[in-house]
């Protein structure tokens, strides 16, 4: 089963990014999340036949930041987290961020917004 976990707190980008997921075909499921002590509690405490496939993480998250999340993500379990690929999202172009996204061995790619399908079906083709 491909499963996305967007983590956005932007409604327009949460609707937006799971109707172009589901048109396009390249999930079956997608979960979303408003901040990252959300998400991370569900993949936390997640069945491992449920964990997401990709998780979209968006640069700017109230609660518990990016960094902070994939800090906390990096300490749970390796047979738990191993197949679950981080993409980061940002309507930023900032050199500093997408050095550090580039530089976390957790983080897949550094994906500018607006999002679009090719962005899309490149994180399901890894």
């Amino acid at each position: 089963m491909k499963h996305v976990v967007i983590i956005d707190d932007d409604e327009i980008f949460q609707f937006t990014a799971r109707v172009r997921f589901q048109k396009l075909k390249l999930a079956i499921k997608v979960s979303i999340f408003s901040d990252g002590e959300e998400a991370f509690e569900f993949v936390k405490s997640g069945d491992y036949d449920d964990l997401p496939n990709a998780l979209l993480l968006d640069i700017n998250m109230p609660v518990i930041g990016r960094w902070d999340f994939i800090e906390l993500f990096k300490d749970l379990p390796k047979e738990k987290t191993k197949n679950v690929h981080i993409y980061m999202l940002s309507s930023s172009v900032n050199p500093e961020d997408m050095q550090r996204a580039e530089a976390n061995g957790l983080v897949i790619d550094y994906v500018t917004k607006p999002i679009g399908d090719q962005d899309l079906e490149k994180i399901f083709h890894i």
